[in-house]
């Protein structure tokens, strides 16, 4: 070993000490490290879940919810649709669950943080609805 180098059980030493937004962006700096594949192919697997996590909510799906939830701030909902804003909901909310939990299937398979693998493919958040 050269002089100034780290042991690896000096660095994993220090890398535990490290919290979790700078382990993540130790973890995201090591990962770049590596050399890229010669090919980017996805697995069939990789690619339903990268469908999974880019299906969006459909147009007016999006512009309904709005719609009612606006209404709903304003207090003017009537009975039918607060049903209706309710059963919306439940849609949003099962949507973005099977989004997170793409997200984090993809990430254990890359061996990756999923804010780093979210970074790295581009991948925002889903927005605040309500």
């Amino acid at each position: 070993m050269a002089t100034g180098q780290v042991s690896r059980p000096e660095l994993l030493k220090a890398v535990q000490q490290l919290g979790p937004e700078e382990f993540d962006t130790f973890l995201e700096r090591a990962l770049a490290l590596r050399k890229p594949p010669k090919t980017a192919t996805l697995s069939a697997r990789e690619g339903r879940l990268l469908e999974r996590i880019n299906r969006g909510l459909p147009a007016e799906v999006g512009r309904r919810y709005g719609e009612l939830a606006r209404k709903r701030k304003r207090r003017a909902l009537t009975a039918d649709e607060h049903r209706e804003l309710l059963a919306l909901t439940h849609e949003v909310e099962t949507r973005d669950a099977e989004r997170a939990a793409a997200l984090a299937q993809l990430a254990k398979m890359r061996r990756v943080p999923v804010r780093a693998l979210m970074k790295n493919l581009g991948i925002r958040a889903a927005p605040v609805r309500g």
